[in-house]
């Protein structure tokens, strides 16, 4: 592949793990691909800019059905992917987790970071009654689904700060807090550089920065100014995005706003960035 001009010189690595990176010769490391899949009512489905009532299941050129064992298998397949992001919509809005489910993503040799609303003390009691928590590799603190800071701080305590991941949630660039939050005035009158230091303060060392208006959208990610500022500020935080992913290009600019992550769904079920594109071929 000709590559244009570019100081840095980014280039798409594989590693030994079978994560995909995206290299920097001069000054930025590493960037890599977690996929990300979303489950409603046992099926994988199509997020698109943050309207769940209207998620239909998936279509993807990867496999021909929408269940979450035969989408994992097949990311495997043609990606060797290591790490995979489930979001469980049924367990972030209040509903029972999609326990069959997870279960079967958990025996395959996949790490899991699970995004299942576990952002207070009963929800992550309720799911421990339900999954073995231990065997996640990472639990995902939304903030979209935290009353208050309080709760920010006893999840972390009890998850701990390896396997705790603190999601900024925003649409629209405006932060996401529950309707029936008590203490919203708090997160309201902060803004999401605000928040992320809250969260950083109580000790969490990877955070996700998600606009879910962009998700599904393959118009390009939305939240590259704020890692940017993020990676600035808290230059030791490990900092996770995505959203409207649609390429290559775009995973170099979440690598130069200062991303070590980046979750990507849409663009590897429609074949936008395929296994020849993480090669660098």
């Amino acid at each position: 592949m000709s590559w244009p001009a570019n100081p840095c010189r980014l280039f798409l690595v594989r590693l030994n793990d079978g994560r995909y990176a995206l290299q920097c010769e001069i000054r930025h490391p590493r960037i890599s691909v977690i996929p990300v899949i979303d489950l409603l009512d046992g099926k994988v489905v199509h997020g698109k800019a943050g309207q769940r009532s209207s998620y239909q299941p998936i279509q993807s050129v990867l496999t021909d059905n929408a269940e979450p064992l035969g989408i994992c298998q097949s990311l495997q397949q043609h990606f060797g992917f290591t790490d995979l992001y489930v979001a469980d919509l049924n367990a972030m809005t209040g509903g029972d987790a999609n326990v069959r489910e997870i279960a079967q993503l958990l025996n395959t040799e996949i790490n899991i970071w699970l995004d299942a609303g576990t952002a207070t003390l009963t929800a992550l009691e309720k799911l421990s009654r339900q999954i073995p928590l231990d065997m996640l590799a990472y639990v995902i603190v939304a903030l979209e689904c935290c009353p208050e800071p309080q709760d920010l701080e006893q999840v972390f305590e009890v998850v701990g700060p390896a396997r705790a991941v603190f999601s900024l949630d925003l649409k629209g660039g405006q932060l996401i807090v529950p309707d029936t939050c008590a203490d919203a005035g708090f997160w309201q009158q902060m803004d999401a550089i605000g928040v992320a230091s809250k969260a950083v303060e109580i000790g969490f060392r990877k955070m996700i920065v998600l606009d879910v208006a962009a998700v599904g959208g393959g118009q390009g990610v939305e939240t590259l100014s704020l890692t940017r500022n993020l990676a600035g500020k808290f230059p030791d935080l490990e900092i996770i995005s995505g959203g409207g992913v649609r390429s290559v290009e775009d995973l170099k600019s979440l690598a130069s706003a200062g991303c070590q992550y980046a979750l990507v769904a849409s663009a590897l079920h429609d074949g936008c960035i395929n296994a020849a594109h993480l090669n660098g071929e």
